[in-house]
């Protein structure tokens, strides 16, 4: 940033500055000050809205339903469990919903590979209507938050330019804890002797032609926390940033005082 010196002559009188908001001389006005410092301000700290075009992918009809069990350890052991007590969540915060439960969800990621060094993550999609168990079907007839998926229509063009009418991704769960506040991965009991990246996803295949995808291994979805990895899990939650939502602490009073710039509790006309 520079920095402008200027020596201004003191005359002995009230002297009146005017300081601009900036650090040019230029002849503007105050609000086009104002405009200019918050117009660069805000693309400064504000990524420009890319407007993606999407199409909407559905579950492959006809052939029969997918089931997806989440399987969560105990206390980062080997005792796992289809549950979301072992979540570390309580029976009464389960069965009332609580906003703990309220604000957790699970995290669907489709990739263009497994390889972490070549991979593009092409879109992301949500279950955040839990239920009482960690347990999911996908057909016709449960068409939950899995049932659709929104996918770029740059992707799909990219597929079709290179003469593909089906077109393979690979999709990696996870897990947001509201309670605890960090993220759950999820590997896939298929490739669970594999000691590549490839054990941390499920293939996927996108059919271009009817707008329909199929999840595997079908039609059972077996996904296990992921344990004995600190390291890495520790780099997934240092990704995001978890903040306290709290209520506002309104004023009591149900008048303001301009002058002293609080708010009181007025009777006929009497402070109380």
């Amino acid at each position: 940033m520079s920095i402008i010196r200027e020596k201004i002559k003191y005359l002995g009188t009230d002297m009146n500055l005017k300081l601009t908001l900036g650090s040019g001389e230029d002849l503007l006005g105050y609000q086009q000050e104002i405009d200019n410092l918050t117009q660069v301000v805000s693309i400064d700290l504000i990524n420009p809205a890319i407007d993606v075009e999407e199409r909407k992918f559905k579950y492959k009809s006809g052939i029969g339903q997918t089931n997806i069990n989440f399987y969560f350890s105990m206390d980062g052991g080997n005792t796992y469990g289809s549950n979301f007590k072992n979540a570390g969540f309580s029976s009464d915060e389960i069965n009332n919903k609580s906003q703990l439960m309220l604000n957790s969800f699970f995290i669907l990621d489709y990739y263009t590979t497994y390889d972490v060094n070549t991979q593009l993550k092409v879109f992301t999609t949500y279950i955040t209507k839990l239920g009482t168990t960690p347990q999911y079907v996908i057909d016709s007839n449960n068409k939950n938050q899995f049932y659709y998926w929104y996918v770029p229509l740059d992707y799909i063009n990219s597929q079709i330019l290179l003469g593909r009418t089906i077109t393979r991704g690979y999709v990696k769960f996870s897990f947001y804890n509201a309670k605890s506040g960090n993220i759950t991965l999820f590997y896939n009991t298929l490739y669970s002797g594999f000691s590549t990246s490839l054990k941390m996803y499920f293939p996927t295949d996108l059919y271009l032609s009817d707008r329909s995808f199929i999840l595997n291994p079908f039609p059972n979805i077996i996904a296990k926390q992921m344990v004995g990895n600190s390291e890495y899990t520790n780099k997934i939650n240092n990704t995001f940033t978890n903040y306290n939502n709290l209520l506002q602490n309104y004023p009591n009073g149900s008048s303001f005082d301009y002058l002293t710039g609080k708010y009181f509790i007025s009777s006929g006309g009497t402070t109380i």
